[in-house]
Parts: C-alpha cells; structure tokens; sequence
C-alpha cells in the first residue's frame, strides 16, 4: 500500500470517528431528553403570580389596595387579572377602614372595578356583611353586594339580595330582587327583641 493510500485511509478513518462522536454526543441525547418529557415534565404551566398588591390612590388621598396570594391574567383581557384568596382595603378620607375578603376577584388593572365572589365579607366599623359577590366601583366610590347578603352589627341583623353603598356620602340601598319579598331586620334595642 502506498503512502497515499494510506494518508487518504487514515483521514476517512478520522472524519468517520468524528461522525460517529458526533453522531452519539448530538442526536443520542435528544432522544433521551424526549423520553424525559414524556414521562415526567408537565408542559401545561399555569402562569400564575404569587403574592400580588396594588395600590391606587386618587387625587382626594382615598386610597385602593387590593393583595392575593395568588394570580394570572385573564386570557381574553389583558388588563383584567384572575386573583385567589383576595383582601381589597378601601380607605375614604374622613372615614372608616372598608375591608374586603373573598376566596376569588376579578380585577381590572387600568378601572380599578373589582368583582369579588365565594365567600365574601365586608367589614367596616362595627359592621359585618357575609354574601356570595361584591362589585367594587373604585372611580364612582361605589359597592354593590349581592346574593345571599347577611349583614350583622352590634345589635342588629339583616337578610336582602342587594346592598349598594355609595362610598362618599354613606348612603346605602338595601332590597329584594323579588318585588313580592321583604327584607328582614332583626333590630334589637338595649338587650331585647
């Protein structure tokens, strides 16, 4: 065999071992890694954002502040995030602290509206309201409760479908949706019925 020969055998050899280390350095470990997804990793990651606040306060100083434990945008609204295990501060200047909990809200990152649902409670002052929804109107300084509302102070207890607050002057309507039903108060004076 000549030397040529050999020379030209000798570098096929090596661009055949470069191949082959390539070959299962590369595409051997692809393989695997395709294996590992497919047994263990899960693709579906739930984007959620943990310990959420944000705090708003307009030009009168009442300030807005809302916190979760959890939270994600909204598929098919950007500015509206999906929060669990919510806490909503809501403080008017010259007045009580409102303070609101629910297990779940809705809320909108550029209107402030805040749509709280599942096992909802306000309290303020002395006042307890226990109800299914509660929609927060931040800009008009609005609240509407609704759907099994069970309001309690001191002395007195409530039963209605609807209670709407206006933040600012204190004003508040109470009502049934059914026109035929009542609202129940139970008022108790210095001890008694």
């Amino acid at each position: 065999m000549s030397s040529k020969s050999l020379i030209q055998s000798g570098i096929v050899l090596v661009i055949a071992i470069i191949l082959l280390v390539n070959y299962l350095i590369f595409f051997n470990k692809n393989d695997n890694l395709v294996k590992l997804n497919n047994t263990g990793v899960d693709n579906n990651i739930d984007n959620k954002i943990l310990d959420l606040k944000y705090n708003a306060i307009d030009e009168d100083g009442n300030s807005y502040i809302i916190e979760s434990e959890a939270g994600k945008i909204a598929e098919n609204e950007k500015n509206v995030l999906l929060l669990e295990k919510v806490t909503g501060i809501i403080i008017i200047k010259d007045s009580e602290r409102i303070i609101i909990l629910s297990d779940f809200a809705n809320y909108n990152k550029v209107s402030l509206d805040t749509y709280f649902y599942g096992n909802v409670r306000l309290s303020y002052d002395e006042h307890l309201i226990d109800s299914d929804e509660l929609f927060v109107n931040y800009i008009d300084k609005n609240i509407s409760i609704r759907n099994n509302i069970h309001y309690k102070s001191y002395k007195n207890k409530l039963k209605a479908d609807i209670i709407e607050i206006d933040l600012v002057t204190k004003f508040s309507k109470i009502y049934m949706l059914d026109k035929q039903k009542k609202v129940k108060v139970e008022l108790k004076q210095n001890g008694s019925n």
